[in-house]
């Protein structure tokens, strides 16, 4: 069987445009989980927000704790799935360890920039925060898929039109449409 270079060459595009679906499907299957905990932290501490704002103080930093610590487990648990010592588990080390890294910067930078800012109302923080990961996720979607785009997308305008739109009922707005799009966002991850 010969095979010609025109054909060769096709057959190996084929397998990289398959690999790169492979590799960005991976990426949404584990993220997913992300969004889905991250998505509930929303839901659970804007309700509460609105709701009970006497507990707000000590709601936000334990429903972030939790998040952060269910996304360490979750994150764990993913990198134990490659067996020990072969490539793969050493490449979700590496991954992991460069999320973690990433997270500390960006929360260091959303501490700085509420030092800087120092918004003059619960709700200013709330949005000032939050429309941070929006769009993070549309800039890491246009590298690593456009669904994460589509996400960020959603969440932002979700953010925006109840920061200027309904700002009686911000936080319930925040908790439901912010947080329930991420929860929605991570269920579409999971059926990529």
């Amino acid at each position: 069987m010969n095979v010609t270079r025109e054909e060769a060459a096709q057959a190996l595009a084929d397998i990289d445009k398959a690999s790169d679906r492979v590799f960005k499907l991976k990426g949404y299957h584990h993220g997913a989980p992300f969004f889905i905990v991250w998505g509930f932290v929303w839901l659970i501490a804007n309700s509460v927000s609105q709701f009970r704002p006497e507990y707000q103080r000590w709601v936000w930093p334990a429903a972030v704790g939790a998040g952060f610590v269910i996304s360490m487990v979750i994150g764990i648990a993913q990198s134990r799935k490659s067996p020990a010592g072969t490539q793969a588990a050493a490449l979700d080390r590496r991954v992991g360890s460069r999320i973690g890294m990433t997270s500390g910067v960006m929360m260091a930078f959303i501490a700085t920039m509420i030092l800087i800012a120092q918004p003059s109302s619960a709700d200013e923080g709330n949005a000032m925060v939050s429309i941070f990961f929006p769009f993070m996720y549309m800039a890491a979607g246009i590298w690593a898929g456009w669904r994460l785009f589509a996400i960020g997308l959603v969440t932002a305008i979700a953010i925006i039109v109840g920061f200027f739109w309904m700002r009686e009922y911000f936080d319930i707005w925040m908790g439901v449409f912010g947080g329930g799009s991420l929860i929605a966002g991570g269920i579409w991850l999971r059926t990529a």
